[in-house]
């Protein structure tokens, strides 16, 4: 039977208002609240400000880390607020949902789920668990349901996030189009250095020397690596100087430009900056531009199936919402 959502207006009142936070939680994120009133009600499930305050408490300290102003801190308080209402609301119709087709989860998946938890957060120790369940007022059955729900809901949750259908090649080729900035590539180059101290040098004219004969040895043909393990003064020294793919602005702008005027097999001249002479090779390079289409096909599908999967979770949920009973209280 589908039956109208009341929204009570008192309650959207209260939190633009900032009352929230003298309601619930102090500056310093301590619980004031002495009585536990309703906030919603789903078909016949009651949700608590109570249970509210429980799944906020976590995130005071966060919010009292990024907010710059006590208006800052009020307001994000209350858009969690009213967030995690609808989650709870969500929760129970997505649990509604499951039972009204019959639907249960396997008895083994459950007890596996509990035994994880117990290995997980008791370390296995039943009797560790028995004083926790107790000190929550709670029985370890209300512990097995409220696990059950956990599955139920992430099982449903799954389910609806998959069934998608596939992308097809027109929407993967009028998104790229749409959006081919976000995959602009600046040139790279896949470079190897050997690195040269020279303002610890005793003799730095030597040393200049050292420098220029290297970079003779490496236009002659020897092998770049080697000369890197024999004469770098670097930790890359071991690995002959390979510092992998370097993108067009990595470097300081003197190597940057030296670097990257290099050809494919080109060694450089000497660079002396910062009291450190650079000598590079350059092994293969790529030139800025947008990627095509193939190299970021299946980044596209992945986006779309992500957006198709958001969007068909939310129609779900709000089909689910115009067939319940849902009441909002201040």
């Amino acid at each position: 039977m589908i039956k109208k959502i009341i929204l009570i207006s008192g309650i959207i009142l209260a939190f633009a208002g900032g009352n929230l936070l003298a309601q619930g939680f102090s500056a310093a994120g301590t619980r004031l609240l002495g009585t536990n009133s309703i906030v919603a009600i789903v078909e016949d499930k009651i949700i608590t400000r109570d249970e509210i305050m429980k799944e906020l408490a976590p995130m005071i300290p966060q919010i009292q880390a990024r907010a710059r102003n006590q208006m800052e801190f009020n307001n994000e308080v209350n858009r969690l607020f009213v967030e995690v209402v609808q989650n709870l609301v969500d929760r129970e119709l997505i649990i509604k949902d499951f039972k009204d087709k019959n639907f249960q989860i396997p008895q083994s998946t459950l007890d596996s789920y509990f035994e994880d938890y117990l290995q997980r957060e008791f370390g296995g120790d039943r009797a560790e668990f028995l004083k926790y369940v107790q000190s929550q007022n709670k029985t370890v059955k209300q512990v097995r349901e409220e696990f059950e729900e956990s599955l139920i809901v992430s099982s449903m949750q799954q389910q609806k996030r998959m069934t998608v259908s596939e992308v097809s090649p027109t929407k993967i080729k009028d998104y790229y189009e749409q959006n081919k900035n976000k995959w602009y590539s600046p040139a790279s180059a896949r470079v190897s250095q050997i690195m040269i101290n020279l303002s610890r040098s005793p003799n730095p004219e030597n040393t200049k020397k050292l420098a220029a004969d290297i970079v003779k040895k490496a236009r002659a043909g020897e092998d770049f690596a080697e000369l890197a393990k024999r004469y770098s003064q670097d930790a890359g020294a071991s690995k002959g100087g390979d510092l992998g793919i370097i993108k067009k602005g990595d470097f300081t702008p003197v190597i940057d430009e030296a670097v990257f005027k290099l050809k494919e097999g080109e060694v450089s001249d000497p660079i002396e900056t910062g009291g450190i002479i650079f000598i590079f090779k350059v092994f293969e390079t790529k030139k800025e531009g947008i990627q095509p289409i193939d190299e970021v096909r299946d980044q596209i599908e992945w986006i779309l199936v992500e957006q198709n999967q958001k969007i068909t979770y939310q129609k779900w949920l709000e089909s689910l919402r115009k067939k319940a009973y849902v009441k909002y209280y201040d």
